[in-house]
């Protein structure tokens, strides 16, 4: 598939950049937290356990709901010596997880209308990173599939997936932009293949998807998605 050379290409991430994500994920592990509490376990320590099997579960079973819950039902079995009601609690994760599964998808301001005037004169791909079902879901309940020339799901944004994206479209690094909220999985890896980079931070990006700037001179910081309308004139 090839491309017009002459159009800017613009790589859009999805979660927490074009709508809230990880803020209904903080709830229930604010809710977790406080389970854990009531249980006597100092609130950093289990923040720490949980981070450390989420990443571990996310490099053996990739990201996703079920994932997550996964990892705060292991960081109950982790730290929870005692057997007694241990299903009891494992019930009460259950439920706190209900809220990601029945939120309504809440567009982050500006997002529609600077998507209809960014579609209108360039190429927009929507690129993202998770469970490819629940990913697809969201898209579709956003209402923003008829903005995007195309919808990429992968596993993981790392450089290699950028690469392959730029293959298979046949895009020129000069002409293409990634645009997220997420340094670890829009920036930095974009930057490191020699595209542009639109950095638009969310107060509440995830604590695994935080690093620093790489080469902060090369990423253009916006605070909010309407501000792509005059970057991109």
């Amino acid at each position: 598939m090839t491309l017009d050379s002459t159009l800017k290409t613009l790589l859009i991430d999805a979660d927490d950049t074009l709508w809230e994500n990880n803020i209904y994920f903080e709830r229930v592990i604010e809710s977790f937290i406080a389970m854990m509490r009531d249980l006597n376990y100092e609130p950093s320590s289990v923040r720490k356990v949980l981070n450390e099997i989420e990443q571990k579960n996310i490099q053996l079973n990739g990201y996703g709901v079920c994932n997550f819950v996964r990892s705060l039902r292991e960081t109950l079995l982790c730290l929870k010596g005692d057997p007694t009601d241990l299903e009891f609690y494992l019930g009460k994760i259950d439920t706190m997880a209900d809220i990601i599964f029945s939120h309504p998808i809440k567009l982050l301001g500006g997002v529609a209308e600077g998507l209809e005037y960014l579609s209108g004169r360039h190429r927009t791909i929507l690129f993202t990173k998770g469970n490819s079902e629940e990913q697809r879901r969201k898209i579709e309940a956003s209402g923003l599939a008829r903005f995007f020339y195309a919808v990429e799901i992968v596993r993981e944004k790392d450089p290699q997936a950028f690469l392959d994206l730029l293959r298979r479209y046949q895009l020129s690094r000069e002409s293409t932009w990634m645009i997220g909220n997420s340094p670890k999985s829009d920036i930095n890896p974009a930057v490191a293949v020699g595209i542009n980079a639109i950095y638009i931070p969310h107060a509440r990006t995830w604590e695994l998807e935080k690093e620093t700037l790489s080469c902060p001179e090369r990423v253009t910081i916006l605070n909010s998605f309407s501000g792509l309308i005059g970057h991109f004139q």
